[in-house]
Parts: structure tokens; C-alpha cells; sequence
């Protein structure tokens, strides 16, 4: 598997379990697939760290 999408699977999980965690559903219940596409691309374009990436984008919905 290319590490790209390696990355987005983690990413994707990642994003899963911290809605989970935080909101009581997970991501889907809240954003649909196509932005989480466009989230995990703004990350990889960010450069930031994934936790923070995540913590601070499921806080602010």
C-alpha cells in the first residue's frame, strides 16, 4: 500500500476516534466523507501535527 494512503486510513481512524471521544458519534455523524478528504489534505498541507490538526478542527465544530 503507498504511504499516502497509509496516511489517510490514520488519519481517517484518527479523526474517527477523536469525534467519538469528544462528541459521542463519530466523524460521519458530523462532516461527510468529501470533507474529511479535503480536511486530510489541509493537514498534509499544514504541516502541523496530526493530534493537533484534529483536536483543534473537532473543537470548533
Amino acid at each position: 500500500m503507498p504511504e499516502l494512503a497509509q496516511k489517510r486510513i490514520d488519519f481517517i481512524a484518527h479523526l474517527h476516534e477523536v469525534f467519538l471521544i469528544n462528541k459521542g458519534y463519530g466523524a460521519l455523524a458530523y462532516i461527510s466523507l468529501t470533507e474529511v478528504m479535503d480536511l486530510f489534505n489541509r493537514y498534509m498541507d499544514s504541516g502541523e501535527p496530526e493530534d493537533q490538526f484534529i483536536n483543534r478542527y473537532v473543537r470548533s465544530i
